[in-house]
């Protein structure tokens, strides 16, 4: 499964009319495309009063603080992005 990050990089990427799996000097034209979605992910890491209160109105039983702390963990989460060719993550 690919991270957020990388899913985000890929749309970018496919948003400039690029295809796919497009290369360039060996690597994967979409990895150019990670600070520009790094941005895009952070600039929703905190999450605004209506995306609170709609995912506290669907758990139910979760305060709004959890909410918001389940949210940007998730984010956090999002952001880590494996490389392929060294195998390790980073953020």
């Amino acid at each position: 499964m690919t991270s957020g990050l990388e899913r985000v990089a890929r749309a970018l990427c496919e948003l400039d009319a690029n295809p796919p799996n497009a290369r360039m000097d060996g690597k994967s034209l979409w990895e150019d495309y990670l600070p520009e979605a790094q941005a895009a992910i952070m600039a929703l890491r905190e999450p605004d009063m209506t995306m609170i209160s709609a995912a506290a109105l669907e758990a139910g039983h979760v305060s709004k603080d959890e909410v918001g702390r389940i949210y940007r963990a998730m984010i956090d989460a999002a952001m880590i992005h494996q490389v392929p060719t060294a195998g390790k993550a980073e953020r």
